[in-house]
């Protein structure tokens, strides 16, 4: 499945946002019937694994076949060294799905829209586009993941130090604003300086420096929330 993005954009007036703000949020990038698949997609075809911070401040992923085999107490105490973590610094939890190499995307498949949608988030075209978008020059993305939020995950407040521009591609659908799962960003006093709820088909656009987390997806939340993220530099 090819994908293409939409280009009718004022590209100089996200510039001038960009500048100001350090971040901006773009509707539609792709075509609705086409966000809708990828949507789809996530939603229903891919292999999710279990992504989370260790105690010791490691990244820790499980695999499905791990959850297969491991038992609900080894399970819980990784997910409870995530959550006490996060009580005083970075930690997150999640799903997730790595598409930074080669070998994770083509396991998906032809025809998978997410492999669609990471082979055009790899092309020069996307890497233009951002540059396009918010002004700055010699993007070279290095990772790319897609994640899942379900009630109680969450990211606690962290920087991407060293990359250029970092963004996140929203691919969630008929989302409530009190189900969480917003990305707010942080002033340096610890105001909340702003916040982007999930929608489907909503590129987000910021400053990899800029403190920010994802807030805690609610209990009640009717789904997950979806999207495809990554870092420039």
């Amino acid at each position: 499945m090819s994908l293409a993005l939409n280009d009718a954009f004022d590209f100089a007036g996200y510039q001038s946002r960009f500048a100001s703000k350090g971040r901006i949020r773009l509707e539609g990038g792709l075509d609705s019937e086409d966000a809708l698949q990828v949507h789809h997609a996530l939603e229903q075809q891919t292999a999710w694994e279990l992504h989370l911070m260790s105690a010791q401040g490691e990244p820790d992923v499980i695999s499905r076949t791990e959850l297969s085999e491991l038992n609900d107490m080894a399970i819980q105490d990784r997910l409870s060294a995530a959550a006490e973590r996060a009580q005083t610094g970075l930690s997150y939890l999640h799903l997730g799905y790595d598409l930074t190499s080669k070998a994770a995307i083509e396991n998906l498949g032809e025809g998978h829209p997410l492999l669609g949608l990471a082979r055009l988030i790899w092309s020069a075209e996307f890497a233009a586009f951002c540059e396009n978008l918010t002004g700055l020059s010699g993007l070279k993305l290095r990772s790319l993941i897609a994640t899942a939020y379900r009630p109680g995950d969450f990211f606690t407040m962290h920087q991407d130090s060293g990359a250029a521009l970092s963004f996140d591609w929203n691919f969630t659908h008929d989302w409530r604003s009190d189900w969480g799962g917003q990305i707010l960003f942080h002033s340096p006093s610890g105001d909340i300086e702003g916040g982007i709820m999930p929608r489907l088909n909503d590129l987000s656009l910021y400053s990899g420096e800029q403190p920010r987390s994802v807030n805690s997806v609610a209990a009640f939340a009717g789904a997950p929330r979806f999207a495809v993220s990554g870092r420039f530099e």
